[in-house]
């Protein structure tokens, strides 16, 4: 169905009542599609015009309630996952393929050119454990970086190479340690990748010479590459139940700015790519949109009280922007018809 909030949003949603919970989503880069990967092993492509799901899949079996206990308690005891889930899915640059992770460490790749899926490769990422974050490279559709909340390594697959991939240790093996939150490819500089560790860290890594460029001492559960035409050096973090979130100077390794609004917890941040757009998460379900070169709120929008389990930034086909957010009972699809979202040279 379709509600109007004003003229400046247009909310499209989408009931997943019938499905299990949301793990991840990501937008086609060309096409009007939503992948959504779900607990339950499956993961579905959604057309967002025709309003009606384009394929489906059952990646592993739906785990009974038993093994859903055990892991319960096996996973605050010992390295281990749930192994049924689907974890991440990620289109590639160019649209072409469908990469998914899921919780016994294997990564598929799927051709998505239509409305068929054929599965073209299917490989082992770790052993025995979950395929929780994925990145595709921003140009070079051969490259994906993986990682596991169950291990200490961020992997770097090449395509082009027979899957060949480079690793990157964010810890020694001889301490202690869990695994990596979360991959983010550096939309300005490629060569460039940020993760979220366990130990509530953020590290930047470059891809070229497979050094640690900068750590930032959190804790951390979120971040991402902050969009300002003036700095080329920024990131937007969030901290565990924190009521801001904060805007760092990755050379100087400190803190330049503070978004927050009175009263309520963020419990979500993501910046557009290539526009000057910041969307932060509240506890109660509120959209809210900031202007990253001025940190001005720009528009409050508040949809479900369902908790956010992701979200992902989409231009339609007219280039205009669009903010798909995936909630527990709900997908939301927004769009941005702000004065920042309309310059020209956006990513100037």
């Amino acid at each position: 169905y379709l509600h109007y909030i004003n003229w400046f949003y247009q909310i499209i949603s989408r009931s997943i009542e019938d499905t299990t919970l949301v793990t991840s989503i990501d937008a086609h880069p060309t096409k009007p599609w939503i992948v959504t990967g779900h607990e339950g092993g499956n993961f579905s492509i959604w057309d967002y015009q025709k309003k009606e799901t384009v394929m489906k899949l059952q990646v592993n079996e739906v785990p009974d309630k038993v093994t859903r206990m055990i892991h319960g308690v096996t996973k605050y005891i010992k390295e281990t996952s749930l192994g049924h889930p689907v974890y991440s899915v990620k289109f590639t640059a160019e649209g072409k393929r469908l990469v998914v992770g899921d919780g016994r460490g294997y990564i598929y790749v799927y051709d998505s050119t239509d409305t068929k899926l054929h599965e073209v490769e299917k490989f082992r990422a770790y052993d025995k454990k979950s395929v929780n974050s994925l990145a595709a490279h921003p140009t070079k559709p051969y490259l994906l970086l993986s990682s596991s909340s169950f291990s200490r390594n961020i992997k770097l697959w090449d395509s082009s190479e027979n899957w060949k991939f480079q690793n990157f240790k964010v810890k020694p093996e001889n301490t202690y340690y869990v695994g990596v939150h979360s991959v983010k490819f550096n939309p300005r500089d490629t060569n460039t990748f940020a993760c979220v560790t366990d130990e509530d860290k953020v590290k930047v890594w470059n891809i070229k010479t497979s050094i640690l460029e900068t750590t930032l001492k959190g804790p951390f559960v979120m971040a991402d590459y902050f969009f300002n035409r003036g700095h080329q050096h920024l990131m937007v973090t969030l901290k565990f139940d924190a009521h801001n979130s904060e805007i760092w100077d990755l050379k100087t390794r400190k803190v330049v700015h503070t978004l927050s609004v009175s009263g309520h917890k963020t419990t979500w941040v993501a910046c557009h790519p290539k526009l000057p757009i910041l969307v932060t998460m509240l506890d109660d379900g509120t959209v809210c949109l900031w202007d990253a070169s001025t940190y001005r709120l720009e528009k409050m929008v508040h949809i479900t009280n369902s908790k956010c389990r992701d979200l992902v930034f989409v231009q339609d086909t007219n280039g205009r922007p669009r903010l798909v957010i995936a909630f527990e009972t709900m997908i939301a699809i927004m769009k941005v018809n702000l004065p920042i979202a309309n310059t020209s040279n956006a990513s100037g």
